[in-house]
């Protein structure tokens, strides 16, 4: 029961995480009126959070180690609560800069904290659980426009919004000191070789990499993509909700799916999908949201399903984890950033033709991978 009872906390803490990470985008034209900068000034609280997410990532990793789990989970969780809440009273870009870059830093160490929770209590069994949580954190992403909107409708500006956010997180931390936290437990003997173990998990960290970037790249551009390319604004800005909403029910999905295929073969599918998007939008007149739902599905149960099969053929301890998140605050600052330079240098058009090099790139590393591990 309490194992259930944990589980259940984790979920709802990822949903506030998911929250958290969604609340940037659809207030930036908020924050920029807020301290009377321009979109292009704004935009720095972007990097300021990826800054946050990658530093965030490589503390975690070695406090989670240290401490018991849900004490620096708690810590970080009214840090959030915090950022939530000044937020609103921002009055000049460096307090937002600021700002953002401490909600990267905390969002990213909750994220990395509840995977390695959920790990360290489900173990081998854990493929399930985690593709849930990360379902979890998806709905949350998709809920934060809706909560601005709320706040919006009851006549408040956006940062009420963030300060629903922030009263739906403070319940967490009460709760989270009331259980205990799981422990890591090294294996009696690891699957990979100790002599293969490094090769094995910088293999993986290449997977990482790329599909976040591939995931980020999608849900950054897709919008201005679709601008550049003729659509109206309106049209271009719900290709990010289809997206979003095809990862969550491919989640969901994969969750049913889990209990006949093993994640590598699900890995496989995932691959095919995504490469066979990005030739849609090269090759075929497809509508951009039939794509959007199909990238969606591509990328859905991606990042889930190679984190359990990462736990099946080796330990994954606090320092471990932390480097995977830090190589997923790079993925979403490297491919995101160089996509806009592309576009300005080879037209719009060759923005497919990156989502299609990302998947290649992608393919042929989880090739790697899968080629390193096979026996196991």
């Amino acid at each position: 029961m309490k194992e259930m009872t944990r589980t259940g906390l984790y979920f709802a803490m990822f949903l506030a995480a998911g929250a958290v990470s969604g609340l940037l985008g659809p207030s930036l034209i908020y924050l920029a009126g807020l301290i009377d900068a321009s979109v292009a000034e704004i935009s720095i609280v972007f990097t300021a959070r990826a800054i946050g997410n990658i530093l965030g990532a490589l503390l975690a990793g070695r406090m989670f180690d240290r401490l018991q789990g849900h004490h620096y989970l708690i810590m970080m969780l009214l840090c959030v609560i915090a950022g939530l809440i000044l937020v609103p009273f921002s009055t000049s870009l460096t307090m937002l800069v600021v700002l953002f870059f401490l909600l990267g830093a905390t969002e990213v160490s909750v994220n990395a904290g509840g995977n390695m929770m959920m790990l360290w209590l489900h173990k081998e069994k854990v493929g399930s659980y985690v593709t849930i949580l990360h379902l979890c954190y998806s709905s949350g992403c998709m809920l934060a426009p809706l909560i601005l909107v709320f706040a919006e409708w009851m006549g408040q500006s956006y940062g009420a919004g963030y300060w629903m956010v922030a009263l739906y997180a403070l319940i967490l931390p009460f709760l989270l000191w009331r259980q205990p936290s799981p422990r890591f437990e090294a294996r009696a003997s690891e699957v990979v070789p100790a002599t293969k173990q490094k090769a094995t998990f910088l293999a993986f960290l290449t997977v990482i990499f790329l599909y976040v970037g591939f995931e980020i790249t999608i849900a950054g551009w897709i919008t201005t993509y679709a601008v550049l390319s003729g659509e109206d604004h309106n049209s271009a800005a719900i290709l990010v909700t289809w997206f979003f909403v095809s990862l969550s029910l491919g989640r969901l999905f994969s969750v049913i799916l889990l209990r006949w295929i093993t994640p590598r073969q699900g890995i496989y599918g995932l691959l095919a999908i995504s490469m066979s998007g990005s030739v849609m939008m090269i090759l075929s007149d497809a509508s951009l949201v039939m794509i959007a739902l199909w990238l969606g599905l591509g990328c859905s149960a991606f990042f889930p399903m190679l984190f359990s099969y990462a736990n099946s053929i080796m330990s994954l301890n606090g320092k471990r984890t932390g480097y995977i998140f830090v190589c997923c605050g790079l993925g979403a600052l490297v491919a995101p950033s160089l996509t806009g330079p592309i576009i300005e240098a080879f037209s719009v058009g060759a923005f497919p033709y990156l989502l299609l090099l990302l998947a290649v790139l992608m393919a042929l590393s989880w090739q790697r991978l899968a080629s390193m591990t096979r026996a196991h």
